[in-house]
C-alpha cells in the first residue's frame, strides 16, 4: 500500500481556551486572566479611603492599593456594598486590589470568543484598560481587562 492511500487519523482540532475571573459591576460584566489573581477575599478591611476611591488593606505583610473600578470602567455605577475584594498582580509583580460586591466566578472561554472593541466604540470617555470584548453564547458581551492599562487610570 502507498503512503498516499494510507487512512488518515482523525485528529480533532482543540480550541485554545483561558480562564477567566468575572465579576459584575452594575450592569456590565469584566473578565481578568486568573493566572493574575492572587487571591480572592471577603473578610478585609479597608483604611484610607480617598475621593478617588483608593484605599489600602494590610495583607500577609504587604500594604495593597485598592481600587474602585466603577469610578473607571463604563457602565459601572455600583451602589451595592463590596463585600469581595480580588488582590491583581501587575506585570512587575505588584499586588493590587478590585472590590467588587458579588463573588466573582470563574469561566473558560474559547480563544475565537475574544474580539477587539470597535474603533468607534473606543472613541470617546472609554478606558482604554478594556483590552477585548467576549462574545458569550448567550449573546451578552465580557469586558476583558489588562490590568496594567487599569492601574495605570486609577493613579493618573
Amino acid at each position: 500500500m502507498t503512503r498516499r492511500f494510507r487512512s488518515k487519523r482523525f485528529i480533532p482540532n482543540r480550541t485554545l481556551a483561558r480562564k477567566l475571573v468575572v465579576f459584575q459591576l452594575g450592569s456590565e460584566k469584566y473578565a481578568i486572566s486568573i493566572e493574575r489573581v492572587y487571591r480572592i477575599l471577603n473578610n478585609f478591611k479597608l483604611h484610607g479611603v480617598s475621593e478617588s476611591g483608593r484605599s489600602l488593606i494590610s495583607y500577609n505583610n504587604e500594604i495593597i492599593t485598592i481600587i474602585d473600578p466603577s469610578q473607571l470602567l463604563v457602565s459601572s455605577r455600583d451602589d451595592r456594598e463590596r463585600q469581595y475584594l480580588i488582590i491583581c498582580t501587575l506585570i512587575d509583580g505588584q499586588n493590587f486590589g478590585i472590590t467588587v460586591p458579588e463573588i466573582p466566578s470563574v469561566l473558560e472561554v474559547a480563544e475565537d470568543k475574544f474580539g477587539d472593541v470597535p474603533e468607534i466604540y473606543q472613541q470617546g470617555k472609554v478606558s482604554d484598560a478594556i483590552e477585548k470584548a467576549i462574545q458569550l453564547e448567550d449573546s451578552k458581551i465580557l469586558f476583558y481587562l489588562n490590568l496594567d492599562k487599569l492601574m495605570k487610570n486609577a493613579i493618573a
